[in-house]
């Protein structure tokens, strides 16, 4: 299935075809009308103290199905990708009954230093699945998250583990991070 990529601009709360980048940081995702659950999801945006929020809910089952993006300055307190995760699974491993967290995937993203993961939280009857990613850019910090509040098909994991694979962040003004003509 081939997916048109889109742009997601710093600070502007619509999405891009890769043409229509600004100047400086891009994210690029392919979460657009061609996903296959895309039409399942109202999308929300927030700016608010120099962060950028944009959440898709599911028109069914509201934020217990959900998929956020998060992009923000590199601050102090972001120091590393395995604290940032660390920062993530402590709020679980505190509130669950049972908590598992795959070790932190590292790869570059066009240069940028990236990790993802997997987590699950068992609480009574509620199973909480999440897969994330987080890259560290030079200007910005992109975080990543789909989650599911219900237990979700190998099948469906694997397809939005294949959506954060194909993120990529790119920098219109530095050619080792250059962004793709397509």
């Amino acid at each position: 299935m081939k997916l048109k990529s889109a742009a997601l601009v710093m600070l502007i709360p619509s999405l891009a075809i890769a043409s229509d980048l600004k100047q400086g940081e891009n994210l690029i995702t392919q979460f657009g009308p061609e996903f296959s659950d895309y039409a399942n999801y109202q999308p929300f945006t927030m700016n608010e103290h120099e962060t950028y929020f944009k959440i898709w809910k599911s028109v069914e089952r509201g934020f217990s199905d959900h998929y956020a993006i998060n992009v923000g300055k590199i601050e102090k307190t972001t120091k590393t990708l395995n604290a940032f995760k660390a920062s993530q699974d402590e709020p679980a491993k505190r509130t669950c009954i049972s908590h598992t967290t795959s070790s932190a995937e590292k790869t570059k993203v066009n240069g940028y230093d990236a990790i993802s993961w997997k987590s699950t939280c068992e609480l009574d009857k509620l199973t909480i699945t999440s897969i994330e990613m987080a890259i560290m850019g030079n200007d910005h910090f992109y975080h990543l998250r789909k989650l599911w509040k219900f237990p979700v098909t190998d099948e469906k994991l694997s397809e939005w583990q294949d959506l954060l694979s194909h993120t990529n962040v790119c920098d219109t003004t530095k050619s080792q991070h250059a962004c793709s003509a397509k």
